[in-house]
């Protein structure tokens, strides 16, 4: 597929007018999606704003012809075009709109989810507060429906790479929104955003060529672009289109009306053809790609958690050889749990309390999955307080012993006593990670 810069420069430097067509056809559904969640819904409004920022890309098209990628860029216009035609055509709508709007959404105190058909407004400001390198991610991803790997080829990372940035900026998106009230999920709002991508209607594509082009070849710039996006409200594309083509300088007999109208036509019925055509191939290529993700996660979970419990056995053989062999007097200088005198916690007469506890880390690919578990970690209190050779005797899932591990290490303890002399002591206490808080917990009542 021929690149858009490559599109620009040939329709700059070889006066292409085809080339600049097949720009308009590729954004047009792109735009005009972007357009209508500025305007609030509002179809005349939108093709409005759509033929506005094909004008201006017309324009600007040998500056623009230098930048790899156009969905920022065309997605920033429509966004300023939109709010001047909702500025001087619908401010007072706009205002009612919107406070009837957050009423719905925070009448309830903002606990069920957001009803997304009514949340574009939100979405269009949370994506204007992230960072031009996430907004592209993103509208590339989900607006535009690339695949993970033609998005990691247009910014010039690896598959896996554009993967973690869209979820990224999908996060940054999910915190914007949770500022302003609205209760939702990652995965609620990935799937509220692949819902935005909406068809323009199947003439706007050959009207608003015609008309950016026009304004480009006539040098009225602005004043015909409105000219042609008041002949779009009265519902007239193929006039529009005729005019245009007579601004340029190319003159038809009257009796060539009816020709060219069936060809508009045939082209209109063309480019919906293809249209749909793509759209369905490009849904192929996700369902295909989610099945092959989830066919690669499923081999390899078996061989990781073989590959843990290996390591974990050969950890747990090599600390029972080398509390074999240390001679006496250098077990008493080393505070592994396993080199130093151990006293049951039975057998004490003041068992070890918590001075201090650190907070278990969530791990983030399974809190995005929904999965839940408890890890049984194990240690040696030593006679300062401190947690030494901390490992997992035990855990629902292997993708959790490593936070709670790592948590647990931190921790200090007042030593156990026996005799009125500080001891080392062997503990286990149960880490249990649940969503109901989005966070985990120790059962601290079940220390042994």
């Amino acid at each position: 597929m021929i690149e858009d810069a490559e599109l620009l420069r040939r329709y700059v430097e070889e006066k292409n007018e085809g080339a600049f067509a097949e720009l308009v056809r590729r954004h047009v559904n792109f735009v005009y999606a972007c357009a209508l969640r500025r305007v609030g819904g509002d179809a005349h409004l939108a093709e409005d704003v759509t033929q506005q920022v094909f004008t201006a890309l017309a324009g600007d098209a040998a500056r623009l012809s230098r930048r790899p990628i156009l969905a920022g860029w065309l997605f920033t216009t429509a966004r300023f075009a939109a709010a001047q035609v909702v500025r001087t055509e619908r401010r007072r709508h706009a205002r009612e709109q919107e406070a009837h709007i957050m009423n719905e959404i925070l009448g309830d105190g903002g606990e069920r989810h957001a009803d997304w058909e009514k949340l574009r407004p939100l979405l269009d400001e949370a994506l204007d507060h992230i960072s031009e390198r996430d907004r592209e991610a993103v509208l590339l991803r989900f607006l535009q429906q690339e695949s993970f790997a033609a998005l990691g080829e247009k910014l010039g990372l690896s598959e896996n790479a554009a993967r973690m940035r869209v979820e990224r900026a999908v996060g940054k998106l999910h915190g914007l929104l949770a500022q302003r009230g609205v209760a939702s999920t990652t995965a609620a709002l990935s799937l509220a955003l692949a819902s935005q991508t909406i068809a323009a209607p199947a003439t706007l594509a050959v009207s608003v060529t015609a008309s950016a082009l026009a304004a480009t070849s006539a040098g009225t710039g602005v004043s015909a672009a409105m000219f042609f996006m008041g002949m779009n409200k009265l519902q007239m594309g193929v006039g529009g289109v005729l005019v245009a083509l007579t601004a340029t300088g190319i003159a038809f007999q009257p009796q060539d009306g009816p020709e060219l109208r069936t060809e508009i036509a045939t082209l209109a019925a063309r480019n919906q053809e293809i249209a749909t055509t793509v759209e369905n191939n490009r849904q192929l290529a996700r369902t295909a790609a989610v099945a092959a993700a989830l066919r690669n996660d499923s081999a390899a979970l078996p061989a990781l958690r073989e590959e843990a419990a290996r390591l974990k056995a050969e950890l747990l053989a090599s600390e029972r050889v080398a509390a074999r062999t240390s001679a006496p007097s250098q077990r008493a200088s080393v505070l592994s749990p396993v080199l130093v005198p151990v006293i049951p916690i039975t057998e004490l007469d003041d068992i070890p309390q918590v001075k201090y506890r650190t907070d278990v880390a969530y791990p983030f690919e399974m809190r995005r999955t929904g999965a839940q578990g408890e890890v049984i970690v194990e240690f040696v209190i030593d006679t300062d307080g401190n947690v030494n050779g901390a490992f997992a005797a035990k855990s629902s899932q292997a993708e959790f012993e490593a936070n709670a591990i790592a948590a647990v290490a931190k921790w200090k303890f007042k030593p156990g006593q026996k005799g009125g002399q500080n001891v080392n002591t062997r503990m286990q206490v149960p880490i249990i990670f649940t969503l109901s808080d989005s966070s985990s917990r120790p059962k601290n009542t079940e220390w042994f």
